[in-house]
C-alpha cells in the first residue's frame, strides 16, 4: 500500500480497523510492495504495449471493448492498426521517432461511435506503451491564460511559505480539485501540511503532520521519477493487462510510467474513508531528492486530461526552481548573517590572550553564531563556558562516547537524553549538542548545547499505526502484510519531550568554520610565538644574536654622514659558571633574568639590550658619544654590586664590559670583535670593570690569524678528527650518531667548532673539511653496521649550506659508495638560519640528495622563522628542534607549547621530530610527551672518539638481545 495523499493519517484514533485480524508488524514491510507491478490500470482509458519493430499488440487491457470497439483478445498479437486504423499508426511512428517528440505530447484518435481519444506514450522493458484516454479536445481554451496567471503568481512570492501558498491556490484554481494542499517532508522524513487551499465547509488539514511509514521507499522513488499522477475515481474495477500466452510466464509489466496505473487497493480504501473519491498529486522536486508533494483531493470522480496534466507537471517543475532558489536564498541570507557574527569571534580571537578567554568574551556571543542555550569550550588545556550547559561529569562523559564515534570529529544531536544516558537529567539544559572536535583525541572542543523544546505535534492519527496480514509472506502471496486501512481520521496530538529545536544546517556550517578558525589562530600565534622566539631569547625574553645584528647593521646605515656614533657594550657576567654549578640551572636561569632588568634598568629606553647566550649580554647604544658609553658601562658595573637574592641566599656577581664606540665605516663584524676583545681585556684586567677598546687591543685577534693559518696544514695532516653523539628514539633504542667535528691544537686545547667552521667557510677550506667529515663518519659508520648489523645505525653529519651543490652531490655519492652505506643511512643537517640567510641556496640540489635516497634535517628550528614560509616546500625528511627550547621543559608552558606545535608541524608535513640538548630525566619526559621522534643530549650520552663507540654497540646489543 502506498498513500499519495499526505494528509491520510495511519490509524484512526479510538476508532475499528476495516480487517478484524490485526497484527502489528516492522513498518518497513509496507516497502516491500510491489506497486510498480500491478498488473492492471484503471479503467478509464486503455493501455496497450507494442513491439515497434512489427507495431505487433503484446500485451492489451481487458477494458479496449468499451473504448475501442474491439475486443482484448482479439487485439493480443494483431498490428496495432486493427485497434486504431492505419492513420493513427502512422502518425504514431512519426512521433516517437521525431526527436523533439515525447510522451507527454498527446496523439488524437477520432473514432466514430466513441469520439476522440488522446494519446500518450512512453517506453518501458523494450516496448512501445501508448495509452489512450477519452477526451474534449480544445475544451480549455483559457489554460494559457491560468498557467502565466499561475506563473505570475509563484514569482511575486517573496519566501519559501509564500511560494507554497502559491502553490496550492494556483493548482486549485487551474484543475478545480475540492482541497489542495502543499505537504513537506521533514528531515526524519515525516510529513507536515504547510500550505492548503480548500472549499468552504471542508476541515482543514493544514499543520497536521504524518509519519514517515505513510508513504513508503517504493512509494517516494516513484514520485521520484513520474512527477505527477492521478487516481479518476477511487471506485474503478481495475483493468487486467492481457498477454499473448508465449508471454505468459514473463515478468509483469512496469507501469512506473503509465498514467493510467492501477494503485494499491489499500490505498483506495484509505481515500474512501476520507470522503475522497479522485486524487491528483504533483511532485516537488530539491535536485533529484523528493521535497514534498502537492496533494489534490476531490468528493466526486475527477478525471483531467493529457493537456491539464502536462501543465500540471510543468508547473511542479517551475515551483520546484522557484522553491530551489528561494531556499537557498535564505539560507544563504541566514548563513550571511551567521558569517558576520563568526568574523567578529574570530576578529576577537586574533588579539592578545587566551583563545579560550577571547572566544567567550567576544562582543558576538559564540552562543548567538548557533543560535545555543549554552557553550564549553576546551582549547589548549583550558576551559570556559557560556551560557547554561550540564555539568563537568556529564560533559566528560558525553565526550567519553563521542571519542569512541567512528568519526569523532563531529556530534549533531537534537535528542540526547535518549542517545545518552549520562544527559537523561540534564534534559532542561542539553536536550541537544552540536559538538566539533579541534584535535583527534577530543582535548580540544567546542560543545554547544540547546535546552529542552517541550512541544505538541499534532498528527493525523496516531503515528504508531499497525499493520495487517502475514510478516513472513512475499509481495503477491496471499496474506502479505499491509497497513490497515481505517474509517476514522481524528487529529491526534503527542507531547514531545526530551529534544530540542534541530540543528540549521547553515548553524552546523557556522560551527564548522568558527571551529577551522580556532587551530588556524592557535598555530598563527604559535607562528607569532616561533618568530618572536626566533629574535629574542626564550629565557629573558630580550633580542637575541639574530635581532641585535639587524639592529646593529641599521645603526650603521643610519649614520650617514652626520656627526653621529654607534657604541656597542659586550657585558659577560663574573662567576656566572659557579653559580650555575653550585646553586643548579634554575638558580642560574633566575640570575640571568634579574641581570636582565638591572641592565635595562640602567639603559636608555631607546637601546638595545639582547643576550648573545650564555651569560653574555650586549647592549646597543645609537647617537652616542664614547665620554657617554664610558658612563654608561661604569653604571651598570655599579648596578651589579648589588647582591641577588637567590633562593634565600645573597649572591654578587659582577660584570665585565667592554666598550666599542665606532662612526661611518664600521661593519658589525668589526663592532662586534672590538667590543668583545675590550670586554675580554676588562676580565683579564681583574673582572667587575669596564673597558674601552683601543686599537692596540687588536692583537687579541691574532688568534683568529692563527687558526686560518693552522687550519690548511691541520686538515692535510689530519690532525681533526670526529667525536659521536649518539641519537636515540622516545623508547630507548640507538638511532644512530651525530658526526662532530673537532680540532685539538697543541699547546692550546680543542678548538670550538663555532671558532674554526666560520674560518673554513670564509676561506674555501669547508668543501674539503666537509669531504673529510663526510668520508671518515661513513667509514667508521660502516665498521659499526658489520659489527652490530641488527641495530640498522645512521650517521648524522651537518653541512654548510654554501657547500649545496652539484659537487655535494657527488662526494656524497662516492662516499656512499666507497663505504657500501645505504643512502637512507645518511642524514645531511642544514642550520633554518642557513636556510633563511643564503638566497643564492638551490633547493634543487636538495632535491636531488633526497632523490637518491640521503635524509635531510633542518637544524636548530626555531633560530629562522621565515623558512616557516618555505618549510613545505623544502624536501627534507627531519626537523631538530633547537636547545633553546628544550632547555625551559618542562617548567615553561610557552616552551613546551613551541615544542609541541614544531612537532605537530612536523608530523603535519611528514617529517621527523627531533629533540636537542635533553640533558634532564624530565626533559626527556617532556619531549616524549609532546611527540617527538628522536632526542640527543648530554643525558643521553656525550659527544665521544670513535674509539669509545664499541663498548656503547656492545650495550645496545645486548639490551637488544635481553
Amino acid at each position: 500500500m502506498i498513500r499519495l495523499s499526505p494528509v491520510e493519517p495511519s490509524l484512526e484514533h479510538g476508532g475499528v480497523d476495516f480487517l478484524a485480524t490485526v497484527e502489528t508488524l516492522d513498518l518497513t514491510t509496507c516497502d516491500r510492495e510491489p506497486i510498480h507491478l500491478p498488473g492492471a490500470i484503471q479503467p478509464h482509458g486503455v493501455l496497450l504495449a507494442i513491439r515497434e519493430a512489427d507495431m505487433t499488440i503484446r500485451l492489451v487491457s481487458a477494458n479496449c471493448g468499451a473504448h475501442l470497439g474491439v475486443e482484448a483478445p482479439a487485439l493480443i498479437g494483431a498490428p496495432l492498426a486493427r485497434a486504431v486504423g492505419a492513420d493513427f499508426v502512422r502518425r504514431l511512428r512519426l512521433a516517437v521517432v521525431n526527436p523533439r517528440g515525447s510522451g507527454g505530447d498527446p496523439i488524437f484518435l477520432h473514432l466514430p461511435d466513441a469520439g476522440v481519444l488522446e494519446a500518450t506514450w512512453h517506453y518501458t522493458d523494450g516496448l512501445l506503451i501508448v495509452e489512450l484516454e477519452p477526451t474534449d479536445a480544445g475544451a480549455r481554451s483559457t489554460l494559457f491564460q491560468d498557467m502565466r496567471h499561475a506563473m505570475d503568481a509563484l514569482r511575486i512570492a517573496g519566501s519559501v511559505q509564500a511560494f507554497c501558498d502559491a502553490a496550492a491556490t494556483e493548482v486549485k484554481r487551474l484543475t478545480g480539485y475540492d482541497r489542495v494542499m502543499v505537504y513537506r517532508f521533514h528531515p526524519d522524513e515525516h510529513g507536515e501540511v504547510v500550505a492548503e487551499a480548500l472549499e468552504p465547509g471542508l476541515e482543514p488539514y493544514l499543520g497536521l503532520h504524518y509519519p514517515a511509514s505513510d508513504i513508503p521507499r517504493q512509494a517516494r522513488k516513484l514520485y521520484t521519477l513520474k512527477q505527477l499522477g492521478v487516481i479518476a475515481d477511487v471506485d474503478y474495477e481495475p483493468a487486467e493487462l492481457l498477454a499473448a500466452a508465449t508471454d505468459a510466464g514473463s515478468e509483469p509489466l512496469n507501469l512506473s510510467f503509465a498514467e493510467l496505473r492501477s494503485v494499491s487497493p489499500f490505498h483506495l480504501a484509505y481515500l474512501r474513508g476520507m470522503g475522497v473519491q479522485a486524487t491528483l498529486t504533483i511532485s516537488i522536486l530539491r535536485g533529484t531528492s523528493l521535497w514534498g508533494m502537492i496533494t489534490c483531493h476531490h468528493r466526486a470522480p475527477r478525471r483531467i486530461d493529457a493537456q491539464l496534466r502536462s501543465a500540471c507537471r510543468l508547473l511542479g517543475r517551475v515551483f520546484s526552481l522557484h522553491l530551489v532558489t528561494e531556499e537557498d536564498r535564505e539560507r544563504l541570507a541566514y548563513g550571511s548573517r551567521l558569517a558576520k557574527v563568526e568574523s567578529q569571534i574570530v576578529e576577537r580571537m586574533s588579539g592578545t590572550g587566551h583563545l579560550a578567554d577571547a572566544l567567550v568574551g567576544a562582543q558576538s556571543s559564540p552562543l548567538e553564531l548557533v543560535s545555543a542555550d549554552g557553550m564549553v569550550a576546551r582549547i589548549d588545556g583550558r576551559t570556559v563556558t557560556a551560557g547554561v550547559v550540564p555539568p563537568a561529569h556529564a560533559v566528560d562523559a558525553l565526550l567519553a562516547r563521542m571519542r569512541a564515534r567512528d568519526n569523532p570529529s563531529l556530534l549533531v544531536c537534537d535528542d540526547l537524553p535518549s542517545r545518552f544516558d549520562e544527559l537523561g537529567q540534564f534534559a532542561e539544559r542539553a536536550s541537544g549538542v552540536l559538538a566539533l572536535a579541534l584535535s583527534a583525541d577530543c582535548e580540544d572542543v567546542i560543545l554547544w548545547f540547546r535546552g529542552e523544546l517541550i512541544h505538541t505535534v499534532t498528527w493525523g492519527g496516531d503515528p504508531d499505526k499497525p499493520m495487517v496480514g502475514d510478516p513472513t509472506a512475499r509481495p503477491g502471496e496471499p496474506g502479505f502484510a499491509q497497513l490497515g486501512p481505517r474509517e476514522s481520521f481524528e487529529a491526534w496530538t503527542q507531547q514531545v519531550r526530551g529534544r530540542c529545536r534541530p540543528w540549521l544546517e547553515a548553524e552546523v556550517d557556522a560551527a564548522r568554520s568558527l571551529a577551522a578558525a580556532v587551530p588556524e589562530r592557535l598555530l598563527a600565534r604559535a607562528r607569532d610565538r616561533l618568530a618572536y622566539l626566533a629574535m629574542h631569547d626564550a629565557l629573558t625574553g630580550l633580542p637575541n644574536r639574530t635581532l641585535f645584528l639587524e639592529r646593529v647593521e641599521k645603526a650603521l646605515g643610519g649614520l650617514g654622514r652626520r656627526e653621529r656614533r654607534v657604541a656597542l657594550l659586550f657585558v659577560d657576567l663574573d662567576r656566572f659558571k659557579a653559580v650555575n654549578d653550585t646553586l643548579g640551572h634554575a638558580a642560574g636561569d633566575e640570575l640571568l633574568c634579574r641581570a636582565a632588568e638591572r641592565l635595562q634598568t640602567a639603559t636608555r629606553e631607546t637601546d638595545t639590550v639582547a643576550r648573545f647566550g650564555g651569560d653574555e649580554f650586549v647592549v646597543l647604544c645609537d647617537d652616542m658619544a664614547p665620554a657617554k658609553a664610558d658612563q654608561l658601562a661604569k653604571r651598570i658595573v655599579q648596578a651589579f654590586h648589588a647582591p641577588f637574592d637567590l633562593e634565600g641566599r645573597d649572591v654578587v656577581v659582577t660584570a665585565s664590559i667592554g666598550v666599542a664606540v665606532t662612526q661611518v665605516g664600521a661593519t658589525p663584524a668589526e663592532l662586534m670583535r672590538d667590543a668583545d676583545t675590550a670586554m675580554y681585556r676588562a676580565k683579564h684586567s681583574g673582572r667587575n670593570a669596564a673597558t674601552a677598546f683601543t686599537p692596540e687591543m687588536r692583537a687579541t685577534s691574532l688568534r683568529r690569524v692563527e687558526i686560518e693559518t693552522g687550519l690548511r696544514p691541520a686538515l692535510d695532516r689530519g690532525e681533526l678528527c670526529l667525536h659521536f653523539q649518539p641519537i636515540y628514539t622516545l623508547d630507548g633504542a640507538l638511532n644512530g650518531f651525530e658526526a662532530l667535528a673537532r680540532w685539538p691544537l697543541p699547546g692550546r686545547g680543542m678548538v670550538p667548532p663555532l671558532e674554526f667552521i666560520p674560518v673554513a667557510e670564509a676561506t674555501g677550506l669547508i668543501a674539503p673539511l666537509t669531504a673529510w667529515a663526510l668520508d671518515d663518519g661513513l667509514r667508521s659508520l660502516a665498521g659499526w653496521r658489520r659489527q652490530r648489523p641488527e641495530l640498522d645505525l645512521a650517521l648524522s653529519v651537518n653541512v654548510s649550506a654554501s657547500q649545496v651543490t652539484p659537487a655535494l652531490c657527488r662526494v656524497v655519492g662516492d662516499a656512499l659508495s666507497r663505504h657500501e652505506i645505504p643512502p637512507s643511512a645518511l642524514c645531511l643537517e642544514i642550520t633554518e638560519s642557513a636556510l633563511v640567510d643564503d638566497n643564492g641556496l638551490n633547493w634543487r640540489f636538495l632535491s636531488d640528495l633526497r632523490d637518491r635516497g640521503v635524509l635531510l634535517s633542518i637544524d636548530d628550528f626555531g633560530t629562522g622563522f621565515s623558512s616557516l614560509a618555505y618549510l613545505s616546500q623544502l624536501p627534507v625528511h627531519e626537523i631538530k628542534i633547537d636547545r633553546a627550547f628544550i632547555a625551559g621543559l618542562p617548567a615553561r608552558r610557552s616552551d613546551a607549547t613551541v615544542v609541541a606545535s614544531v612537532v605537530a608541524l612536523a608530523h603535519q608535513l611528514g617529517f621527523r621530530a627531533v629533540a636537542e640538548g635533553v640533558e634532564s630525566e624530565e626533559q626527556l619526559e617532556a619531549v616524549r610527551r609532546l611527540g617527538c621522534d628522536l632526542a640527543q643530549g648530554y643525558l643521553l650520552g656525550r659527544p665521544v672518539a670513535s674509539d669509545r663507540i664499541d663498548s656503547l654497540l656492545l650495550r645496545e646489543s645486548e639490551l637488544g638481545v635481553a
